[in-house]
Protein backbone atom coordinates (compact mmCIF):
# COMPACT_ATOMS: atom_id res chain seq x y z
CA UNK A 1 0.00 0.00 0.00
CA UNK A 2 1.64 3.29 -1.15
CA UNK A 3 1.74 5.88 1.82
CA UNK A 4 1.03 9.57 0.92
CA UNK A 5 1.68 12.62 3.33
CA UNK A 6 0.11 15.59 1.92
CA UNK A 7 1.60 18.70 3.47
CA UNK A 8 -1.41 21.66 4.32
CA UNK A 9 -0.55 24.76 5.80
CA UNK A 10 -4.19 25.83 6.49
CA UNK A 11 -6.10 24.92 9.64
CA UNK A 12 -8.11 21.75 7.68
CA UNK A 13 -10.99 22.00 9.79
CA UNK A 14 -11.33 25.59 8.18
CA UNK A 15 -13.09 25.78 4.71
CA UNK A 16 -10.69 27.24 2.76
CA UNK A 17 -10.45 26.67 -1.46
CA UNK A 18 -7.28 24.94 0.12
CA UNK A 19 -8.75 22.68 2.45
CA UNK A 20 -11.52 21.68 0.13
CA UNK A 21 -9.48 20.47 -2.33
CA UNK A 22 -7.49 18.33 0.16
CA UNK A 23 -10.57 16.64 1.86
CA UNK A 24 -11.37 15.95 -2.18
CA UNK A 25 -8.23 14.27 -2.49
CA UNK A 26 -8.26 12.53 0.47
CA UNK A 27 -11.86 10.79 -0.19
CA UNK A 28 -10.32 9.71 -3.78
CA UNK A 29 -7.20 8.42 -2.45
CA UNK A 30 -8.20 6.98 0.52
CA UNK A 31 -11.21 4.83 -1.44
CA UNK A 32 -8.30 3.63 -4.10
CA UNK A 33 -6.17 1.89 -1.27
CA UNK A 34 -3.51 4.44 -0.42
CA UNK A 35 -2.49 4.72 2.96
CA UNK A 36 -3.20 8.42 3.69
CA UNK A 37 -1.77 11.24 6.58
CA UNK A 38 -2.58 14.66 6.57
CA UNK A 39 0.39 17.48 8.38
CA UNK A 40 -1.35 20.68 8.81
CA UNK A 41 0.17 23.24 11.47
CA UNK A 42 -3.18 23.32 12.95
CA UNK A 43 -3.54 22.00 17.21
CA UNK A 44 -7.41 21.70 17.09
CA UNK A 45 -8.32 17.72 17.87
CA UNK A 46 -9.28 16.17 14.01
CA UNK A 47 -10.45 12.76 15.33
CA UNK A 48 -14.02 13.40 14.34
CA UNK A 49 -13.82 15.31 11.04
CA UNK A 50 -16.22 14.39 8.36
CA UNK A 51 -14.30 12.91 6.17
CA UNK A 52 -11.10 11.94 7.65
CA UNK A 53 -12.01 8.56 9.23
CA UNK A 54 -8.93 6.20 8.62
CA UNK A 55 -6.85 9.20 7.82
CA UNK A 56 -3.82 9.75 10.18
CA UNK A 57 -3.70 13.57 11.07
CA UNK A 58 -0.30 14.54 11.80
CA UNK A 59 -1.13 18.14 13.98
CA UNK A 60 2.34 20.20 14.43
CA UNK A 61 0.18 22.44 17.03
CA UNK A 62 1.36 25.29 15.57
CA UNK A 63 -2.35 27.41 15.23
CA UNK A 64 0.07 30.74 15.28
CA UNK A 65 0.56 30.41 11.42
CA UNK A 66 -3.19 31.02 10.91
CA UNK A 67 -2.89 34.45 12.10
CA UNK A 68 -2.20 36.31 9.29
CA UNK A 69 -2.20 39.65 9.95
CA UNK A 70 0.73 39.19 12.51
CA UNK A 71 3.62 41.76 11.87
CA UNK A 72 5.70 41.16 8.84
CA UNK A 73 9.03 40.05 10.57
CA UNK A 74 7.45 38.22 13.52
CA UNK A 75 5.61 36.00 10.70
CA UNK A 76 9.47 34.33 10.23
CA UNK A 77 9.21 33.20 13.86
CA UNK A 78 6.41 30.63 13.77
CA UNK A 79 7.57 29.73 10.28
CA UNK A 80 10.91 28.71 11.49
CA UNK A 81 8.94 26.64 14.28
CA UNK A 82 7.02 25.26 10.96
CA UNK A 83 9.58 24.37 9.04
CA UNK A 84 11.60 22.82 11.99
CA UNK A 85 8.48 20.68 13.05
CA UNK A 86 8.01 19.50 9.94
CA UNK A 87 11.52 18.24 9.13
CA UNK A 88 11.19 16.02 12.31
CA UNK A 89 8.39 14.86 11.11
CA UNK A 90 9.05 13.87 7.94
CA UNK A 91 12.69 12.01 8.76
CA UNK A 92 10.91 10.10 11.82
CA UNK A 93 8.01 9.07 8.82
CA UNK A 94 7.96 6.44 5.90
CA UNK A 95 6.27 8.08 2.91
CA UNK A 96 6.24 7.12 -0.63
CA UNK A 97 5.26 10.43 -1.67
CA UNK A 98 4.86 13.87 0.02
CA UNK A 99 2.55 16.23 -1.38
CA UNK A 100 2.55 19.74 -1.07
CA UNK A 101 -1.21 21.39 -1.16
CA UNK A 102 0.12 24.74 -2.03
CA UNK A 103 2.37 24.85 0.34
CA UNK A 104 5.16 27.24 -0.67
CA UNK A 105 6.35 28.01 2.84
CA UNK A 106 7.12 24.62 4.06
CA UNK A 107 8.50 23.48 0.55
CA UNK A 108 12.05 23.90 1.28
CA UNK A 109 12.40 21.13 4.38
CA UNK A 110 9.61 18.34 2.26
CA UNK A 111 12.45 18.97 -0.60
CA UNK A 112 15.37 18.68 1.35
CA UNK A 113 14.35 15.54 3.62
CA UNK A 114 13.20 13.79 0.48
CA UNK A 115 17.32 13.51 -0.47
CA UNK A 116 17.30 11.62 2.69
CA UNK A 117 14.25 9.38 2.58
CA UNK A 118 13.86 9.06 -0.86
CA UNK A 119 10.22 9.74 -1.31
CA UNK A 120 8.58 11.91 -4.48
CA UNK A 121 7.43 15.16 -3.74
CA UNK A 122 4.67 16.53 -5.43
CA UNK A 123 3.24 20.02 -5.78
CA UNK A 124 -0.19 21.13 -6.16
CA UNK A 125 -0.25 24.71 -7.55
CA UNK A 126 -4.11 26.21 -6.90
CA UNK A 127 -2.80 29.56 -8.45
CA UNK A 128 0.29 31.17 -10.12
CA UNK A 129 1.97 32.64 -6.25
CA UNK A 130 3.58 35.47 -7.77
CA UNK A 131 0.45 36.94 -9.44
CA UNK A 132 -1.74 36.65 -6.50
CA UNK A 133 1.10 38.06 -3.94
CA UNK A 134 1.35 41.36 -6.90
CA UNK A 135 -2.58 41.61 -6.67
CA UNK A 136 -2.21 41.93 -2.85
CA UNK A 137 0.51 44.36 -3.27
CA UNK A 138 4.10 43.14 -3.23
CA UNK A 139 6.05 44.55 -5.10
CA UNK A 140 10.01 44.99 -5.21
CA UNK A 141 12.41 42.94 -3.63
CA UNK A 142 9.54 41.27 -1.51
CA UNK A 143 7.99 40.48 -4.85
CA UNK A 144 10.97 39.24 -6.47
CA UNK A 145 11.58 37.03 -3.13
CA UNK A 146 7.88 35.07 -3.97
CA UNK A 147 9.44 34.72 -7.49
CA UNK A 148 12.61 33.11 -6.53
CA UNK A 149 10.47 30.77 -3.93
CA UNK A 150 8.03 30.10 -6.68
CA UNK A 151 11.05 29.41 -9.18
CA UNK A 152 12.59 27.06 -7.13
CA UNK A 153 9.50 25.37 -6.03
CA UNK A 154 8.49 24.62 -9.63
CA UNK A 155 12.09 23.57 -10.25
CA UNK A 156 12.43 20.69 -7.58
CA UNK A 157 8.89 19.24 -7.03
CA UNK A 158 8.85 16.00 -8.79
CA UNK A 159 5.32 16.53 -10.25
CA UNK A 160 3.16 18.88 -10.03
CA UNK A 161 -0.84 19.48 -10.75
CA UNK A 162 -2.46 22.67 -11.38
CA UNK A 163 -6.64 23.36 -11.68
CA UNK A 164 -6.44 25.13 -15.05
CA UNK A 165 -4.48 25.49 -17.98
CA UNK A 166 -3.48 29.08 -17.73
CA UNK A 167 -1.39 28.39 -14.19
CA UNK A 168 -0.14 25.10 -16.31
CA UNK A 169 1.13 27.70 -19.22
CA UNK A 170 2.48 29.72 -16.57
CA UNK A 171 4.83 27.05 -14.55
CA UNK A 172 5.28 24.60 -17.24
CA UNK A 173 8.49 26.67 -18.54
CA UNK A 174 10.10 25.46 -15.30
CA UNK A 175 9.10 21.99 -15.32
CA UNK A 176 7.60 19.93 -17.95
CA UNK A 177 6.14 17.55 -14.91
CA UNK A 178 2.91 18.86 -14.91
CA UNK A 179 -0.48 18.20 -15.59
CA UNK A 180 -4.14 19.21 -15.13
CA UNK A 181 -6.82 18.14 -12.78
CA UNK A 182 -9.44 20.73 -12.90
CA UNK A 183 -11.22 21.93 -9.11
CA UNK A 184 -13.92 19.02 -9.04
CA UNK A 185 -17.19 18.63 -7.05
CA UNK A 186 -19.52 15.61 -6.09
CA UNK A 187 -22.06 16.53 -8.49
CA UNK A 188 -24.36 13.74 -6.22
CA UNK A 189 -24.01 16.33 -3.25
CA UNK A 190 -24.31 19.60 -5.07
CA UNK A 191 -27.56 19.35 -7.33
CA UNK A 192 -30.06 21.17 -7.92
CA UNK A 193 -33.33 20.79 -5.23
CA UNK A 194 -36.40 21.49 -6.08
CA UNK A 195 -37.85 24.52 -4.31
CA UNK A 196 -41.01 26.91 -4.30
CA UNK A 197 -41.32 29.20 -6.58
CA UNK A 198 -41.17 32.88 -5.11
CA UNK A 199 -41.80 35.35 -7.89
CA UNK A 200 -42.07 38.56 -5.68
CA UNK A 201 -38.94 37.88 -3.55
CA UNK A 202 -35.38 36.37 -4.19
CA UNK A 203 -32.50 35.51 -1.92
CA UNK A 204 -28.97 35.65 -3.32
CA UNK A 205 -26.11 34.59 -1.31
CA UNK A 206 -22.07 35.54 -0.97
CA UNK A 207 -19.92 32.68 0.30
CA UNK A 208 -17.53 33.30 3.13
CA UNK A 209 -15.72 33.12 5.60
CA UNK A 210 -15.02 36.78 5.91
CA UNK A 211 -12.40 37.42 8.74
CA UNK A 212 -11.26 40.53 9.12
CA UNK A 213 -8.58 39.32 10.92
CA UNK A 214 -6.76 37.74 8.02
CA UNK A 215 -5.58 38.91 5.02
CA UNK A 216 -8.10 37.84 3.13
CA UNK A 217 -8.82 40.69 1.07
CA UNK A 218 -10.92 39.39 -1.77
CA UNK A 219 -13.81 38.02 0.72
CA UNK A 220 -13.32 41.50 2.19
CA UNK A 221 -13.89 43.41 -0.51
CA UNK A 222 -17.03 41.33 -1.76
CA UNK A 223 -18.86 42.25 2.11
CA UNK A 224 -17.51 45.68 1.41
CA UNK A 225 -19.32 45.82 -1.66
CA UNK A 226 -22.89 44.05 -0.79
CA UNK A 227 -23.01 47.05 2.07
CA UNK A 228 -21.94 49.84 0.14
CA UNK A 229 -24.48 49.21 -2.77
CA UNK A 230 -27.47 47.01 -0.73
CA UNK A 231 -29.75 50.11 -0.88
CA UNK A 232 -29.30 49.82 -4.72
CA UNK A 233 -30.71 46.38 -5.49
CA UNK A 234 -34.08 46.14 -5.40
CA UNK A 235 -36.03 45.71 -2.79
CA UNK A 236 -37.38 43.07 -2.96
CA UNK A 237 -33.97 41.16 -3.40
CA UNK A 238 -32.42 39.83 0.30
CA UNK A 239 -29.53 38.41 0.92
CA UNK A 240 -27.57 35.82 3.45
CA UNK A 241 -23.61 35.10 3.63
CA UNK A 242 -22.44 31.81 4.22
CA UNK A 243 -19.97 31.03 6.69
CA UNK A 244 -17.59 32.93 9.60
CA UNK A 245 -18.41 36.54 9.55
CA UNK A 246 -16.71 38.95 11.80
CA UNK A 247 -18.19 42.47 10.06
CA UNK A 248 -22.02 42.23 10.66
CA UNK A 249 -24.39 44.75 10.15
CA UNK A 250 -28.07 44.70 11.33
CA UNK A 251 -30.40 44.86 8.46
CA UNK A 252 -33.70 43.03 7.78
CA UNK A 253 -32.43 41.97 3.95
CA UNK A 254 -29.00 40.48 5.49
CA UNK A 255 -28.92 37.31 7.26
CA UNK A 256 -25.75 35.45 7.92
CA UNK A 257 -25.23 31.54 8.82
CA UNK A 258 -22.66 32.06 10.54
CA UNK A 259 -19.58 28.76 10.41
CA UNK A 260 -21.02 25.82 9.15
CA UNK A 261 -19.99 21.99 10.74
CA UNK A 262 -20.38 20.13 7.43
CA UNK A 263 -20.35 20.49 4.16
CA UNK A 264 -23.69 18.69 3.60
CA UNK A 265 -24.93 21.82 5.51
CA UNK A 266 -23.13 23.97 3.19
CA UNK A 267 -25.00 22.58 0.10
CA UNK A 268 -28.30 22.84 2.04
CA UNK A 269 -27.72 26.52 2.35
CA UNK A 270 -26.86 26.57 -1.39
CA UNK A 271 -29.74 24.88 -2.48
CA UNK A 272 -32.14 28.03 -1.00
CA UNK A 273 -30.80 30.97 -2.99
CA UNK A 274 -31.87 31.60 -6.36
CA UNK A 275 -29.02 32.93 -7.14
CA UNK A 276 -25.17 33.76 -6.15
CA UNK A 277 -22.87 37.12 -6.14
CA UNK A 278 -19.57 37.02 -6.68
CA UNK A 279 -17.96 40.77 -6.78
CA UNK A 280 -14.40 39.79 -6.92
CA UNK A 281 -11.92 42.85 -7.17
CA UNK A 282 -8.39 40.66 -7.63
CA UNK A 283 -7.31 39.15 -10.40
CA UNK A 284 -7.51 35.12 -8.78
CA UNK A 285 -4.82 33.20 -11.58
CA UNK A 286 -7.35 29.86 -10.26
CA UNK A 287 -10.85 29.08 -10.61
CA UNK A 288 -12.84 29.32 -7.93
CA UNK A 289 -14.71 26.36 -5.88
CA UNK A 290 -17.08 29.51 -4.67
CA UNK A 291 -17.94 29.37 -8.28
CA UNK A 292 -17.79 25.73 -9.37
CA UNK A 293 -20.32 24.37 -5.93
CA UNK A 294 -22.98 26.66 -7.25
CA UNK A 295 -23.19 26.46 -10.59
CA UNK A 296 -23.05 22.17 -10.04
CA UNK A 297 -26.72 23.18 -8.23
CA UNK A 298 -28.29 24.83 -11.18
CA UNK A 299 -27.60 28.09 -9.60
CA UNK A 300 -26.90 31.38 -11.56
CA UNK A 301 -23.87 32.87 -10.49
CA UNK A 302 -23.20 36.90 -11.02
CA UNK A 303 -19.68 37.35 -11.20
CA UNK A 304 -17.01 39.71 -12.46
CA UNK A 305 -14.47 39.15 -15.42
CA UNK A 306 -11.30 38.82 -12.33
CA UNK A 307 -13.26 35.58 -11.34
CA UNK A 308 -13.44 33.85 -14.19
CA UNK A 309 -10.02 33.52 -14.99
CA UNK A 310 -8.87 29.83 -14.83
CA UNK A 311 -12.83 28.79 -15.50
CA UNK A 312 -12.06 28.19 -19.06
CA UNK A 313 -14.87 25.96 -19.94
CA UNK A 314 -17.87 28.58 -18.56
CA UNK A 315 -19.21 30.58 -21.28
CA UNK A 316 -20.06 33.92 -20.01
CA UNK A 317 -24.17 34.70 -20.97
CA UNK A 318 -24.41 30.98 -21.46
CA UNK A 319 -23.44 29.39 -18.15
CA UNK A 320 -22.43 32.24 -15.79
CA UNK A 321 -23.29 36.26 -15.47
CA UNK A 322 -20.22 37.91 -15.73
CA UNK A 323 -20.21 41.73 -15.65
CA UNK A 324 -17.83 44.49 -14.73
CA UNK A 325 -18.26 46.06 -10.70
CA UNK A 326 -20.18 49.02 -11.91
CA UNK A 327 -22.40 46.99 -13.78
CA UNK A 328 -23.52 44.23 -11.35
CA UNK A 329 -26.12 45.58 -9.60
CA UNK A 330 -28.26 46.90 -12.15
CA UNK A 331 -27.72 44.07 -14.56
CA UNK A 332 -28.96 41.39 -11.15
CA UNK A 333 -32.13 43.82 -10.58
CA UNK A 334 -32.53 43.62 -14.36
CA UNK A 335 -32.22 39.78 -14.85
CA UNK A 336 -32.75 37.85 -10.73
CA UNK A 337 -36.74 38.25 -11.72
CA UNK A 338 -36.11 36.61 -15.49
CA UNK A 339 -36.95 33.08 -14.02
CA UNK A 340 -36.43 31.52 -17.51
CA UNK A 341 -33.35 33.12 -18.14
CA UNK A 342 -32.31 32.40 -14.64
CA UNK A 343 -33.61 28.60 -15.29
CA UNK A 344 -31.03 28.59 -18.66
CA UNK A 345 -28.24 29.71 -16.90
CA UNK A 346 -28.63 27.64 -14.48
CA UNK A 347 -29.01 24.49 -16.25
CA UNK A 348 -26.21 25.29 -18.25
CA UNK A 349 -24.00 25.83 -15.34
CA UNK A 350 -24.83 22.44 -14.07
CA UNK A 351 -23.79 20.51 -17.73
CA UNK A 352 -20.45 22.19 -17.79
CA UNK A 353 -20.23 21.06 -14.26
CA UNK A 354 -21.01 17.68 -15.01
CA UNK A 355 -19.09 17.75 -18.25
CA UNK A 356 -15.68 19.17 -16.96
CA UNK A 357 -15.33 19.59 -13.31
CA UNK A 358 -17.33 16.97 -11.66
CA UNK A 359 -15.31 13.95 -9.10
CA UNK A 360 -16.79 11.67 -11.30
CA UNK A 361 -14.63 12.77 -14.19
CA UNK A 362 -11.57 14.07 -12.97
CA UNK A 363 -10.69 11.25 -10.08
CA UNK A 364 -8.86 8.80 -12.64
CA UNK A 365 -7.02 10.80 -14.04
CA UNK A 366 -5.72 12.19 -10.19
CA UNK A 367 -5.18 8.24 -9.19
CA UNK A 368 -3.02 7.59 -12.19
CA UNK A 369 -0.90 10.32 -11.86
CA UNK A 370 -0.18 9.02 -7.74
CA UNK A 371 0.65 5.69 -8.94
CA UNK A 372 2.62 6.72 -11.36
CA UNK A 373 4.73 8.86 -9.07
CA UNK A 374 4.41 6.23 -6.21
CA UNK A 375 5.84 3.45 -9.06
CA UNK A 376 2.50 1.40 -8.79
CA UNK A 377 1.91 -0.72 -11.64
CA UNK A 378 -1.57 0.18 -13.13
CA UNK A 379 -3.19 -2.90 -14.77
CA UNK A 380 -6.79 -1.12 -15.63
Amino acid sequence: MAKIAIVVFEDIAGAMGITVRVYRLVDILKKRGFSISVITSSDNNHAKLAGMDGVHIISLGMKLLTYKSLPFPVKFIPILLWNLKLTLTLLKNKFDVVYCSHEWLGFLPVYLVSKIRKYKVGFDADSIFSKNHEAIGHSGMLLKLDQSLEKFVMKHSDFIITDCNSTLEFYQVFNSRIDVVPLFVDTMLFRATTKPKTPDTKIIGLIGPFDVGREYVRQRTSLEFLYSRLKDFDSRVSFVVIGHCDNRIIHNRVKYTGYLDSVHDYASQLSHLDALLVPERISTTGPLTKLIEPMSCSLPVFTTPEAMLGLEWAKPGRDIFVFEENELVDNINKLIFDDAMMTEIGKNARDVVERYYSKMVNEDKLVRIMESVAGIENDR
